[in-house]
């Protein structure tokens, strides 16, 4: 999604908005887009300035134009890692995952080319995925050594038990046809289409009630760490709740009201 305005750019992170939505591009290393500590930093503390903004509607998550959405944590700042160094890593990137999943906004990962590994990981936690037609996905840490975790564990929300242990066991990249038929992917956008698919969704986003787009993204994310029974009785609790202010009410009337066709 283009943007006008930018509000803040720093040297891995662009931060911009354009009205109620806002964009945040990985600008990390190489042409595949790797991350180090410096973006992922950089991308916890965009994440908690967007949280403070009461008139967001949207985040819509992406790499470079034309480039890799994200290509997996630079090996190269990895292999100096000792014990230490690698709990503080894979903890502040997990930060930055639950800073995403847990927006009181819904999030798009716009993806083009390599989504691997941790980037695979920043993509499970935004609500929606569209990728690139061109777009691959893999999670081959096991084949560096390393166990696949931390965000990995939304997988199999995703796209099942089986699949998930396909994709961590055997460290393979897959294309984008196959990551939407398991249902990693939403939505598969032809070559040079997917600001323009990322347009259309954000508008009917955007037209929803603000109050209960963020009710509802609560709701969602609730549901993923109840029992069915709990979060069926806290979606009775909000829906109650949501008739305390006027806006439903409003809503409501105008559809009851609008022009016939």
């Amino acid at each position: 999604m283009n943007t006008t305005h930018s509000e803040r750019e720093e040297r891995c992170i662009a931060l911009t908005r354009q009205g109620r939505v806002a964009t945040v591009t990985l600008l990390g290393a190489k042409s595949v887009n790797l991350m180090g500590r410096a973006l992922v930093s950089e991308l916890v503390r965009a994440l908690e300035a967007l949280r403070q903004s009461a008139d967001l509607g949207l985040v819509v998550v992406s790499g470079p134009a034309g480039g890799s959405f994200q290509g997996g944590v630079d090996i190269g700042e990895m292999a100096q890692f000792d014990a230490d160094a690698a709990r503080d890593f894979i903890t502040l990137l997990h930060q930055a995952c639950h800073a995403l999943r847990t927006l009181p906004v819904p999030s798009i990962a716009g993806i083009e080319g390599f989504c691997i590994g941790g980037g695979m990981e920043l993509a499970a936690a935004c609500d929606l995925r569209i990728g690139a037609a061109g777009s691959r996905y893999g999670m081959p840490e096991v084949q560096v050594g390393l166990p696949s975790v931390i965000e990995a564990r939304l997988l199999p929300t995703l796209i099942g038990w089986g699949k998930t242990r396909e994709l961590l066991y055997r460290g393979n990249v897959i294309d984008a046809a196959e990551a939407q038929r398991i249902g990693f992917l939403q939505a598969l956008a032809p070559a040079g289409e997917i600001d323009a698919m990322l347009k259309v969704w954000a508008d009917d986003i955007l037209r929803a009630e603000a109050g209960a787009i963020r009710c509802q993204k609560r709701l969602i994310e609730s549901w993923l760490e109840t029992a069915p029974a709990v979060g069926i009785q806290a979606s009775i609790d909000a829906f109650s709740e949501t008739f305390h202010g006027p806006a439903a009410n409003e809503r409501l009337a105008a559809f009851l009201h609008r022009p016939r066709k």
